[in-house]
Order: structure tokens, then sequence, then C-alpha cells
């Protein structure tokens, strides 16, 4: 799914948290591992290079190689690799850097680091911390294939697959699925982010608002 400008302007404006990470510069290569692999570890999310603590513009130094620097970080310094969608975006004149990091179906995924045993990292608010042995092993149980899934996370699937089309903005949201089945919006609420926990979907926007589409 693209990313959309008025998507971002909101995500910026909401400030840092669980889901979204600004950075003014790129930091140091392990330090940005750790948030990448973080994001995919548990829910996904939005990284900002160019964007201040507060959610200032300041733009991205050296755009394009900070882009190209980040998909060389997500290949080689988390295992299993991660691919993040990475695009220079300008929001008021300002250009950005921005990863969207999807949930992932592979994690855990580790950070690789110099002189260190790999580290398994995970989002917990605005942080990103080392992932406790329960926590690891909920990572490791929450795996699943597309064949495992019941009837209705199918049929979630399946109406996400028939109605996104080629319209990379054209995905769902909840309110629009359960009206369409005739559902109540809490039972398909509750299995779109189970769904988009466990990396099976994507999600881009806020609140009731949020688009979705299969990863």
């Amino acid at each position: 799914m693209a990313l959309n400008l008025e998507e971002l302007r909101a995500a910026i404006d909401a400030g840092e948290g669980r889901e979204i990470e600004f950075k003014r510069g790129l930091p140091q290569d392990e330090k940005i591992a750790r948030s990448l692999c973080a994001f995919a570890n548990t829910r996904g999310g939005l990284v900002f290079i160019g964007v201040g603590d507060d959610g200032e513009l300041e733009g991205a130094p050296h755009a394009e190689q900070t882009a190209e620097k980040l998909r060389e970080i997500a290949r080689d310094l988390i295992e299993p690799a991660i691919a993040p969608r990475i695009e220079i975006v300008a929001i008021e004149g300002v250009r950005l850097v921005v990863a969207r990091v999807a949930a992932s179906r592979e994690r855990p995924h580790a950070v690789l680091r110099r002189d260190a045993p790999p580290e398994i990292v995970v989002r917990a608010g605005s942080s990103n911390r080392v992932a406790s042995r329960a926590t690891l092993a909920a990572l490791r149980d929450a795996r699943r294939s597309r064949s495992t899934l019941d009837s209705f996370e199918k049929r979630v699937l399946d109406h996400i697959d028939r109605t996104a089309g080629s319209d990379p903005n054209a995905g769902p949201t909840v309110a629009e699925f359960a009206r369409a089945h005739n559902l109540g919006v809490q039972r398909a609420r509750r299995t779109f982010l189970r769904l988009e926990r466990e990396g099976f979907l994507i999600g881009v926007g806020l609140g009731s608002g949020r688009r979705f589409q299969s990863a």
C-alpha cells in the first residue's frame, strides 16, 4: 500500500509511540536496525528520518543515500532480513525518508551486532526493548501460515484481496468490511488487528480511517 501524504502528516502530528518513531538523521547502524527489527517483531510501524523529537520537519540529510542505507541495514543487520517499504516524500516542501515496516510472519527477528550475540527486540510504547523469555515464546507461538487460519480470518483476507484491486489505497476499513458482511464492527476489528499483528495485513492511517491490504 503506497504511503499517503495526508496519513503521514497525521502520523507525525500524533507523535512518537508504539508504531511511530522520529529521527533527525540516520543514527548508528545498530541503533536504527533495532527500531526496524522491533517494529517487525511487534505490530509494524513507521520510521521517519528528518523529523525532530517533537514532530518538527527538519528534512532528511542526503535523502537518496539515507534511503539506500536503510535498505542495506534491513537486509544485512537483521536476521532473517526484512524488506520495509522505503520512500522519499515531501511534506510541506520538506523531504523526508520514511520506512514502513510490516509486522512479520517470520518473527522473531534479531539484530546482528558487532562483537556481541544477536539481540531480539520488541516495541514497548515508544521504546525498543530486549524481548523477555515469555515475549520470545509468544512471538514464536504466533507464527502461522495462511492455511492454518480459521474460516472467518480467511473470509477477511479474501474480501481484502477482492476489493483492493490495483489501487494501493483502496483497501477497506474495518467498518466497510463489517457493513458489507452485515457483521458487528467490534468482531471485525478484533480479527483485523489480530491479522495485522501476525503479519497477514498491512494497515495505513489512523483510527477508524485505517485501510488494510494483504501483506
